[in-house]
């Protein structure tokens, strides 16, 4: 489960516990955070009384609901929210936080990739490092948060350069099917490990977007790769 959780301008790692809110930290009870968890682990669906309170507390009839409403209340005041939302209440049900629509834009990303990739121009000339961009032509623009993207890509690119031998040869191939369009990246080199990829599987989480990573071995040495499935539904044709 990831240990960051990003909404709007609120941060919670759930490893520290800690909860910052355009970079201040917030100090929570112990109650109020777990609230807060929950709450954002359920985005857009309405929660029931009886299961926030299951949830929170860990036991369904130690405490009434007047208890929900209170902690509640508590945690809106100290992140400065309001009645109105993001946590809105459904009469005689529960409660729901609206789901944040990260802020999108097209992205061409045929010139997005080369781009990056001339940001490691110099490293990858020394290193003599080759790469070779074969994209699915029918594809190039998506509809996506850039800079959540960039952030993907630098972090693999850096994490590639860190690992692949001199000469190595990066490909950056695509393939789009009725559900989704797939990047892959595939270089020689031994295969970064899961917890290097931590930041950008966390930001590549937040748009919706999983990654998979693997290591193969074949006769001209290792070969690792990164493949990101972007949905169908975020494509622009």
């Amino acid at each position: 489960m990831q240990q960051t959780i990003q909404y709007a301008d609120l941060i919670v790692d759930t490893a520290s516990r800690q909860t910052k809110q355009s970079g201040k930290l917030v100090t929570l009870t112990d109650t109020e955070y777990r609230l807060l968890v929950y709450l954002l682990r359920h985005q857009g669906v309405v929660c029931h009384r009886d299961e926030i309170i299951e949830e929170v507390w860990g036991e369904r009839f130690l405490y009434d609901t007047g208890t929900l409403d209170v902690h509640l209340s508590s945690l809106r005041h100290k992140l400065g929210w309001t009645k109105e939302g993001p946590v809105r209440a459904i009469r005689g049900v529960g409660f729901i936080l609206h789901r944040e629509e990260p802020k999108s834009g097209v992205v061409k990303i045929d010139a997005f990739l080369r781009e990056l990739l001339m940001c490691h121009e110099v490293v990858m000339r020394e290193r003599d490092i080759r790469c070779y961009l074969r994209l699915t032509p029918f594809v190039y623009e998506i509809l996506v948060d850039e800079a959540i993207l960039r952030q993907i890509f630098s972090a693999i690119f850096s994490l590639f350069l860190q690992h692949a031998p001199v000469g190595a040869r990066w490909e950056i191939s695509s393939q789009l099917t009725i559900r989704e369009y797939t990047l892959t990246l595939t270089s020689t080199g031994s295969c970064p490990d899961f917890a290097e990829m931590a930041s950008a599987r966390q930001q590549a989480a937040f748009l919706g977007i999983p990654i998979r990573m693997g290591n193969k071995h074949t006769s001209e040495g290792n070969l690792m790769g990164v493949e990101l499935a972007i949905p169908m539904e975020s494509l622009e044709s």
